[in-house]
């Protein structure tokens, strides 16, 4: 199964809405996310079947310029399991529940939540990757179980890769 990791694009500051997760992403974030998503989409990468997203206004519009941009044919979807402080093992119990419809899935989320999961894959218990805002990261997952679901980290693009 191949699974990518998306960290929401830049967004405005803490404060700035009533709320943290009423938070949008700035024209900065939106346009970073869009040339990053152009940059692996450039790789030929497989794009995903489907996106699944935080219900936080930042990360469900970096996963809907991950379907425009990257997975036009991709199903959206949101769940809890990617908010900030989400169980990695609740996070888990998606991915294997949506495995047995789709063979590529995007997950997209928040720190320090995505960081602690693909470190998690890896099969650490520390942080061992760092996902900065609009970084995409693609796993090959080997081992489909909760708590000790695995996979290899086939490529981690920061940002940075938009403007490359």
């Amino acid at each position: 199964m191949l699974l990518y990791l998306l960290r929401h694009g830049i967004a405005e500051d803490h404060g700035s809405r009533a709320g943290d997760a009423e938070r949008e992403l700035t024209e900065e974030g939106k346009e970073k996310t869009r040339a990053a998503l152009n940059a692996v989409k450039k790789m030929k990468f497989f794009p995903p079947e489907l996106v699944l997203s935080s219900p936080l206004i930042r990360a469900r519009q970096t996963a809907e310029l991950a379907v425009e941009v990257f997975a036009k044919d991709a199903e959206l979807d949101f769940s809890d399991a990617l908010v900030p402080m989400a169980e990695l093992t609740d996070t888990m119990a998606l991915v294997v529940k949506w495995s047995k419809k789709v063979s590529r899935m995007m997950l997209v989320g928040h720190e320090p939540h995505l960081s602690a999961f693909g470190s998690a894959l890896l099969g650490s218990t520390t942080p061992v990757i760092e996902m900065k805002k609009a970084a995409i990261a693609k796993f090959e997952l080997t081992r489909l179980d909760v708590p000790r679901m695995r996979g290899q980290l086939v490529a981690l693009f920061p940002p940075k890769i938009g403007s490359i």
